[in-house]
């Protein structure tokens, strides 16, 4: 294949249900959570939006109540998926970014009201003067005015070949990103995956380590994320992890691990992590709490920012923020895809529930499958509790 993977800037839906699908049944809604049935109403939504496999987790109470995985780990091979196996989580990955932005907050390693030019002098000549005050919370509550198209700048098109180290690409793309005329004004919400790779960048500028050693150490291995990581999962000499999935005519073609299933490693600030379910779980686990008004990971206060909207906007930190009335209140919610898998998460404080679905294909099939995953769990939730 030769075209470029792009992470998609997906603006976070908050339509009437979950995320954009378009209300259609989710196939049978009856049982309770933790009878065993999960997969099997998780088969249909699958069959029914025709995607190789998916896969789906709810958690009550801090607790995993249910998990399950349907489908193949690739089309056209026999490998079926396992409630055990690893899932891309494209854009989710911003909130873990944040979260790791508020340990190092808390160790005084930077404040949220650092800026670009504190962190990069030798870049303020070069730099367009609107981003030389730029919050380093501004850049996550994607509220610093870059703009949305992070493939315009020359970097774009040698980061799949760059042998660099990984600080070295993400600085020299920050500055190239931080050249281009902002496209809103400042405080104005535009969801851009660039202000995310300029974080990112300041946060191994300011450490003298790779974004990707920092959320392990200090996001992944605090929780327990023992199988956390980064890029597409899975080797390419064998089927033994789940697929990205592009689609070509009427039929899905897995893309085997390697340089063309994920984008860039340099984007990963924006969206690489992939992870189990039993990972996502209790990553899930410590934002419920925390949005409940505990501490753990960060402190109470640090929660209360990740999980506070920019004035004027409805996204926090690395999420979207609204109200349903199912959740008695506000949530928490987000989606991602770097175009060859799709996830979605909501969480409702309120009632102490946390829900993730996720599909090794992306697009439109992806988007609605695990909407419709999210509808069955919350389904069987309401059954139970």
């Amino acid at each position: 294949m030769t075209n470029l993977l792009r992470l998609r800037s997906i603006a976070v839906c908050v339509a009437a249900s979950f995320g954009c699908g378009d209300g259609s049944p989710a196939g049978p809604l009856t049982g309770v959570a933790g009878d065993g049935q999960l997969e099997a109403a998780l088969e249909v939504v699958r069959e029914n939006r025709g995607i190789p496999a998916l896969a789906a987790a709810l958690v009550y109470e801090g607790e995993v109540i249910e998990t399950g995985a349907v489908g193949l780990q690739a089309a056209g091979s026999p490998e079926a998926v396992t409630t055990g196996d690893l899932w891309h989580i494209g854009s989710l990955t911003k909130a873990m970014t944040a979260t790791l932005a508020a340990r190092l907050v808390e160790q005084g390693e930077i404040a949220w009201s650092t800026t670009v030019g504190d962190v990069f002098p030798d870049l303020v000549a070069t730099m367009r003067t609107e981003y030389v005050d730029v919050t380093f919370d501004q850049l996550m509550y994607h509220t610093s005015g870059l703009p949305l198209d992070v493939y315009q700048t020359p970097i774009w098109s040698t980061l799949r070949g760059d042998p660099s180290p990984l600080p070295e690409q993400r600085r020299r793309w920050a500055a190239e990103l931080l050249a281009l005329q902002p496209e809103t004004s400042r405080g104005t919400h535009l969801y851009t995956n660039a202000g995310y790779v300029v974080a990112g960048s300041m946060m191994e500028e300011l450490t003298g380590e790779t974004w990707e050693e920092l959320t392990r150490r200090e996001v992944f291995e605090p929780i327990g994320m023992s199988a956390a990581g980064f890029g597409a999962p899975g080797s390419a000499a064998l089927v033994d992890q789940p697929r990205g999935h592009v689609r070509q005519g009427s039929a899905w073609v897995p893309l085997s691990p390697g340089p063309l299933a994920d984008n860039p490693p340099a984007i990963g600030p924006a969206g690489t992590v992939h992870l189990t379910l039993a990972d996502y779980s209790r990553y899930m686990a410590v934002h419920v709490a925390g949005a409940r008004g505990g501490a753990g990971l960060v402190s109470s206060e640090s929660f209360v920012k990740l999980h506070m909207p920019a004035p004027g906007t409805d996204y926090s930190l690395g999420w979207a923020v609204t109200e349903r009335n199912w959740a008695n209140g506000g949530v928490i919610t987000h989606n991602g895809s770097n175009g060859y898998w799709f996830a979605t998460v909501w969480i409702a404080p309120q009632r102490d529930l946390a829900m993730f679905a996720v599909a090794n294909a992306g697009g439109d099939p992806g988007q609605r499958a695990t909407d419709e995953a999210i509808q069955v769990l919350l389904a069987r939730f309401e059954a139970s509790f």
